[in-house]
């Protein structure tokens, strides 16, 4: 099954996607860590807010991870797909 790859544009933007995944979710990591450092003698609406900030962050960064991560695998599926049947198409037919 020796097909030349195709549409390497859509290969790299769902390696693009995939990294951002990544990168959304130690955002959304960090931004718990941060979260729960600052304001620390703080009482108030700046409790209140560092609490919301220590769910919300990693929270967001879940989701993100998620969706991108999952928009990137169907883009490598769709190619995969494609090129499996490309190679369906090319074989001889059988004797």
């Amino acid at each position: 099954m020796n097909v030349p790859q195709r549409y390497p544009v859509v290969r790299v933007i769902s390696f693009i996607l995939k990294l951002l995944a990544w990168v959304a979710l130690a955002a959304g990591l960090i931004a718990a860590i941060v979260a729960l450092t600052i304001g620390g003698g703080a009482g108030g609406i700046v409790q209140a807010l560092r609490t919301v900030g220590a769910i919300a962050g990693p929270l967001m960064g879940i989701i993100w991870f998620v969706q991108l991560y999952a928009f990137g695998s169907i883009l490598s599926l769709l190619v995969d797909v494609e090129e499996n049947t490309r190679a369906l198409a090319n074989q001889p037919p059988p004797a």
